[in-house]
């Protein structure tokens, strides 16, 4: 199974569109998100519910409410630890969450932060930590993602493809 995984929307609702249908056309089987959507409606297609959702809060999430109701209560606080498809994933906002949970080596197969709006793909010991950047585009000038294959364990940061201008 493939899981896409964006942060840092930050209310660009193009990328967040442009990001489920590249997940759509990539075929994933669930989409992770680790904060700082902002505003609801940013996730109004994510509400299908043919891709499972999950998201950890990020520090710009002052509509928590909101976010829930929009994804059904998807979203967690972090960092949460979820199994997904024989895969023990660590997701949090920002990698400061991590580090009480990083101590036991070989805990987690897929480590996931965001918040420093910097893609990132590094292996420690066994895991795979990954930052897909920011959705935004905001501060670094491309929108980002990235996809996992759980399978192999491969990661992909993906520029998301938003609607041309006109």
């Amino acid at each position: 199974m493939k899981v896409g995984i964006l942060s840092d929307s930050h209310d660009h609702r193009d990328a967040a569109a442009g990001a489920l249908l590249l997940f759509r056309a990539e075929r994933v089987g669930m989409v992770l998100h680790l904060g700082d959507v902002c505003s609801p409606v940013v996730l109004a297609g994510y509400a299908d519910r043919s891709i499972p959702f999950l998201g950890v809060f990020g520090n710009c999430d002052a509509d928590r409410d909101g976010l829930q109701q929009a994804t059904g209560g998807a979203f967690r606080q972090g960092p949460h630890i979820e199994a997904v498809d024989g895969r023990k994933i660590l997701l949090a906002h920002s990698y400061d969450q991590l580090q009480g949970e990083l101590s036991g080596q070989g805990r987690f197969d897929l480590v996931l932060f965001g918040h420093t709006h910097r893609p990132l793909t590094m292996r420690v010991g066994k895991a795979l930590v990954l930052n897909p950047g920011e959705a935004c585009g905001l501060v670094r000038g491309k929108n980002t993602c990235a996809i996992v294959d759980l399978a192999t364990m491969e990661p992909r940061i993906v520029e998301i493809p938003l609607p041309e201008a006109g």
